[in-house]
C-alpha cells in the first residue's frame, strides 16, 4: 500500500496509479538530465525543470504539499524567468542584455541555449500551478490540467512540422514525461471530481473551448510574423545587392571618364600623367587594385599605384601571362571596344574581373593602347560588407559554387538562408545572406507568445468564473434549505450549551456537584461564619468493583450520591462527589459538634441503606471532618485537616466519624 500524508496535509488518500506514474516521469526526467548533460539528446534547460517538477509532484503524493514546495517553488521560479523572457517587450529589456547575461554564464552561450521551449514552459507551468493549488476544482485545477492537455497536443503537431526561428516543443523524451505528470495529476484527482462532474463540465468546455482558440490563434500570429520578419530581413539584403549593382555601375561610369581624359591630349601617357590621373579613381574606389596603361602589344607599361606587387607585372605581355583576359584584351586594343574578361584570378591573386578601355588620343581613330582597371571582388564585396554589422549576418558572394568574397558572422547564425541575384557588370553573381540567431530574435515580435499567455489566463479566469457563479446558486440553495435546520440547531445548541455548562459543575455518573463547584462553593462562604467541612470514603469500595463488577460499584456511588444528598441538603449544606469513591460536605454556619452529628447522620444513613459487599457486609463511609473558625477560609489547611481526620477513621477500624485535631 502507498504511504498517506496526514490527514492534515491531504484531504484523500493518494492512487498508487498516480504515484507510479509520477515516479516514472521522474525517472524519464533524471535521464533526460543525464542525457542532456552529456550532449547526446535535449537540453539541461528543458530537463532540469521537468526534474525538478517530476521530484516535487511526487514528493506531494508521497509526503505531503509541504514537502513538495521545496521543489515546486524552485522550479515555478525558472520556469517563470523564462516566460519573462518571452513576454517581456524588446524595448523593455532587449533580447541583447539576455544573450549578454547567457554568456556571463557560459562564454559563447546565448539564451535560446539556456531557457527551456515555449511550449513545454507553459505546459510545466500549468502542471506546477495545479499542484500548488491542491488539485482543487474550487482553484482551477481542472482547467490547468486541461490547457496542459492542449499544450501537449500542440508540441505534437509541432513535432510534425519543420523547424522554425525558435524551438518550440520538446523531445519525445520530454513529452512523453510531460504525459506521465498530466496522467498522474488526472489520475489522483479525478476521485474526487466525479462528484461534481457536472458542475466541472459546464465550467471545463467553455474555459477549454477558448484556450483552443488561443492557441490556433498564437500559431496563425506566429506564422505572420515569422513570414514577414523573413521578408523584412530579405529586402535588406536585395536593398544590399542593389547597391553593390549601383557601386558597381558607378566604377564602370568612372571608368569610362578616365579613358575619355586622354582624347584631349595628343600624346600617349607619361608615368607622372598616368599618376595623376589615376589617383583620385583609385581612393574612391579602392577595390581598384591598380589602373593600367596596356600599350599596343599587350605590355603593361604604366601601373598606379606603384606597390610592390603592382610593379612586379611591369612589362608583362598579357597575351602570355594571364590568357584568359586575351579575349577582352583584343577588343580594346584592335578593335577599339571596351572589353571585360570573366572572373578570372589575378596575377594579384584572388578573384577579379579586369575591364580594358580603349584609349584615343587627340585626332587620332585607332586606339594607341587600353587602361585596364583590375577589380578585386572580395575587396568590392568588402566595400559594401561593411555598411552591414558583422554581429547581424553572415554574407557570401558566389557564383555556381565558388565562393568569391565571403564576410563571417560575430555571432550564431539563424536557420535562415536569403538569396539575391546582382549583374556584376554583365556577370550574374549571387549573394548569399544568412541571419545571425541574435538579430533574429531581438527582431521577433512579441505579440504572438504576449497573445497565447493573455488567452490561456483568459481561458483560466473564465473557468473559475463560471464555475464560482455554480458554486454561489448551489450555495444559495443550500441556505435555504439550512436556514430551518439552523434555527432547529440553535435551539438544540442552546440546550447542549446548558447541559455542557451542567456537566461543567456536576458529577455526570451521580448528578452531584463536582470538585469545581464544591471549590466556588468554599469561595462564596461568608468569612463571619464557622464552615464544616466533611471527608467522606467508602470502606473497601474496590472490593465492590473486583468482586461485583463496575456496573454494581456505579450503582452504589448513586445510591449514596442520592442518600448523601437527602441527609447533607437537609441540613443546609453541599454533597458533592470528589473523584472515585470519595465525597466531600460543606456546612456553611455549623461548628464542629454540629457537624459530628450531621456526619454521624450520614454514617448510620449509608450503613442502613442495604448496600452490601459480595459477603453480605453492609457498605459503609468513613468520614472525617474538620471545622474552620469565623475569619479568613484556608481552603487547603480545612481540607487537609478534613482528610487527616478521614485517615484516622479509616485506621481506627473505617466506618466511623472522626474530627481533625
Amino acid at each position: 500500500m502507498p504511504y498517506c500524508p496526514p490527514r492534515q496535509a491531504r484531504d484523500r488518500p493518494v492512487s498508487s496509479r498516480a504515484t507510479g506514474l509520477s515516479l516514472a516521469a521522474l525517472l524519464g526526467a533524471v535521464i533526460a538530465l543525464g542525457l542532456a548533460a552529456t550532449g547526446l539528446h535535449g537540453s539541461v534547460s528543458t530537463a532540469l525543470p521537468l526534474c525538478l517538477g517530476a521530484l516535487g509532484q511526487l514528493a506531494w503524493y508521497r509526503l505531503g504539499p509541504v514537502a513538495s514546495r521545496v521543489l515546486l517553488w524552485p522550479a515555478l521560479a525558472l520556469l517563470g524567468v523564462a516566460l519573462a523572457s518571452y513576454l517581456l517587450p524588446e524595448h523593455w529589456l532587449p533580447h541583447a542584455h539576455w544573450d549578454r547575461l547567457a554568456d556571463q554564464l557560459r562564454a559563447g552561450s546565448l539564451l535560446v541555449d539556456w531557457r527551456p521551449p515555449l511550449l513545454p514552459t507553459l505546459c510545466l507551468t500549468a502542471l506546477l500551478l495545479s499542484l500548488a493549488v491542491r488539485t482543487r476544482a474550487s482553484l482551477g485545477a481542472p482547467m490547468l490540467l486541461g490547457i496542459a492537455g492542449l499544450l501537449l497536443l500542440a508540441q505534437l503537431a509541432e513535432t510534425l512540422h519543420p523547424p522554425g526561428l525558435l524551438p518550440l516543443a520538446g523531445t519525445w523524451l520530454d513529452l512523453a514525461i510531460l504525459l506521465g505528470l498530466l496522467l498522474g495529476q488526472v489520475t489522483d484527482a479525478g476521485e474526487a471530481w466525479k462528484q461534481q462532474t457536472a458542475r466541472l463540465s459546464r465550467a471545463w468546455w467553455p474555459g477549454l473551448a477558448l484556450a483552443l482558440l488561443s492557441l490556433l490563434f498564437w500559431h496563425h500570429q506566429k506564422t505572420l510574423v515569422e513570414r514577414e520578419l523573413v521578408d523584412r530581413v530579405g529586402q535588406q539584403h536585395v536593398q544590399l545587392a542593389q547597391d553593390l549593382s549601383r557601386e558597381i555601375d558607378d566604377h564602370l561610369a568612372a571608368m569610362r571618364r578616365f579613358a575619355n581624359v586622354w582624347r584631349l591630349t595628343p600624346v600617349a601617357p607619361g608615368a607622372t600623367a598616368w599618376a595623376t590621373q589615376a589617383a583620385p579613381y583609385q581612393r574612391d574606389y579602392r577595390y581598384f587594385l591598380n589602373i593600367a596603361y596596356i600599350d599596343p602589344t599587350s605590355r603593361i607599361q604604366l601601373v598606379h599605384p606603384p606597390t610592390a606587387l603592382n610593379l612586379q607585372v611591369i612589362g608583362s605581355r598579357l597575351f602570355d601571362a594571364q590568357p584568359a583576359g586575351r579575349e577582352a584584351v583584343t577588343r580594346a586594343l584592335r578593335e577599339g571596344m571596351e572589353g571585360r574578361t570573366d572572373i578570372i584570378e589575378l596575377l594579384q591573386g584572388g578573384p577579379g574581373i579586369i575591364h580594358y578601355l580603349p584609349i584615343f588620343l587627340a585626332a587620332e581613330s585607332r586606339p594607341t593602347g587600353a587602361a585596364a582597371m583590375v577589380v578585386s571582388l572580395p575587396a568590392l564585396a568588402e566595400t559594401l560588407f561593411a555598411s552591414t554589422d558583422p554581429g547581424e549576418a553572415q554574407l557570401s558572394l558566389t557564383r555556381g559554387g565558388e565562393r568569391l568574397a565571403h564576410r563571417p558572422a560575430a555571432a550564431r547564425l539563424g536557420p535562415w538562408q536569403q538569396e539575391a541575384e546582382l549583374d556584376l557588370s554583365g556577370i550574374p553573381v549571387r549573394l548569399l545572406a544568412t541571419p545571425t540567431l541574435p538579430r533574429l530574435l531581438g527582431d521577433l515580435p512579441r505579440q504572438p507568445v504576449v497573445s497565447l499567455a493573455v488567452g490561456l489566463l483568459l481561458a483560466q479566469l473564465l473557468y473559475l468564473v463560471l464555475f464560482s457563479q455554480q458554486q454561489m446558486a448551489s450555495q444559495h440553495q443550500a441556505v435555504r434549505r439550512t436556514n430551518h435546520e439552523l434555527r432547529r440547531e440553535i435551539t438544540e445548541r442552546h440546550r447542549l450549551q446548558q447541559e455542557v455548562e451542567w456537566l461543567a459543575g456536576h458529577d455526570e455518573l451521580t448528578g452531584l456537584p463536582n470538585r469545581r463547584t464544591f471549590m466556588a462553593a468554599l469561595g462564596d462562604h461568608d468569612p463571619h461564619r464557622p464552615i464544616s467541612v466533611l471527608l467522606c470514603d467508602i470502606d473497601h469500595f474496590k472490593r465492590i468493583n473486583d468482586r461485583l463488577g463496575h456496573l454494581e460499584g456505579d450503582r452504589c456511588l448513586v445510591e449514596i450520591g442520592r442518600l448523601g444528598r437527602e441527609v447533607i441538603e437537609a441540613a443546609g449544606g453541599l454533597f458533592a462527589r470528589l473523584g472515585g469513591e470519595e465525597f466531600v460536605v460543606s456546612l456553611p454556619g455549623r461548628d464542629e459538634r454540629e457537624a459530628m452529628q450531621i456526619a454521624e447522620a450520614l454514617r448510620a444513613a449509608v450503613a442502613a441503606s442495604g448496600l452490601a459487599h459480595a459477603d453480605g457486609r453492609p457498605l459503609t463511609v468513613s468520614i472525617g471532618v474538620a471545622t474552620g473558625a469565623p475569619g479568613p477560609l484556608r481552603v487547603d489547611d480545612l481540607l487537609n485537616a478534613a482528610d487527616e481526620a478521614l485517615y484516622r477513621a479509616k485506621a481506627a477500624g473505617r466506618n466511623r466519624v472522626v474530627a481533625a485535631r
